[in-house]
């Protein structure tokens, strides 16, 4: 009965600005967002973020539907409207601008350079020494304020379209160091067979913690509104610790 009093409120708040399933969209984001089968369109996902999105949408007696996208596209689905929740980004001043963020976030990354082994280390956790080395970055991801104060001093810096094709830019020399995280990346690597060619240098070059976006509109409001108060839930219940140790992901305290 205690669960019943505790979600008629959500539902109650969510449901009026919402006369439809919810559309959660995201790209393949190692047990964070994960197509489920071979159809990234199919409707389902799993990881980390689509189960909690799951239960947290159950306890607002809403429907849902998972898309997994090209990043780019799927944060323009949320800013345009045409999607309503965007699993996982890392929250930036720009990002601000574009949509509305849950308040907690639900995980959180170390953000690495990898580079080729048996090299000497151009990475001393000192972006001044890196003006003249070539390094890339992954199209459309946040690296942090450290990072992007250095930005205009990195004058070799390059994009990769995905994680895979910065990794074999590395591989072919075409790069000294990409900039990726390690939940990302350790997968792509094992796929490409990479393994014993590629290493990640320490220290981190920043830390980033991932979030649920949503459309910048009253009705992206409403439903982030409903859905922090159903995450707040999932926590005090233990829930999203325990899925967290199913996933392997570090969460914020």
């Amino acid at each position: 009965m205690r669960r019943l009093c505790l979600v008629a409120p959500l539902a109650l708040a969510a449901r009026p600005a919402l006369a439809r399933e919810l559309l959660v969209v995201g790209t393949q984001f190692p047990r964070i967002f994960e197509a489920r089968g071979r159809n990234p369109l199919s409707g389902e996902a799993d990881g980390l973020g689509a189960e909690l999105m799951r239960r947290a949408a159950a306890r607002l007696g809403l429907p849902l539907r998972f898309q997994v996208l090209p990043w780019l596209r799927a944060q323009a689905m949320v800013e345009q409207g045409l999607a309503d929740v965007l699993v996982g980004p890392y929250r930036t001043p720009e990002r601000e601008g574009r949509f509305l963020f849950s308040r907690q976030a639900f995980y959180a990354d170390a953000l690495v350079f990898y580079a080729r082994r048996n090299l000497a280390s151009h990475w001393v956790g000192d972006f001044t020494a890196l003006a003249q080395v070539p390094v890339a970055i992954v199209q459309g991801w946040a690296y942090g304020d450290e990072f992007e104060r250095a930005r205009p001093s990195l004058q070799q810096l390059s994009t990769a379209l995905t994680v895979e094709t910065g990794l074999l830019m590395l591989k072919r020399g075409r790069i000294e160091l990409l900039a990726s995280n390690e939940r990302n990346t350790a997968p792509v690597i094992e796929s490409l067979g990479l393994s014993r060619e590629l290493q990640i240098l320490n220290p981190p070059l920043g830390y980033q913690r991932g979030h649920f976006a949503f459309t910048r509109s009253a009705q992206g409001e409403t439903l982030r509104d409903g859905l922090d108060q159903a995450m707040t839930q999932l926590r005090a219940t233990g829930e999203w610790r325990e899925l967290a140790r199913k996933w392997h992901i570090t969460i914020p305290e």
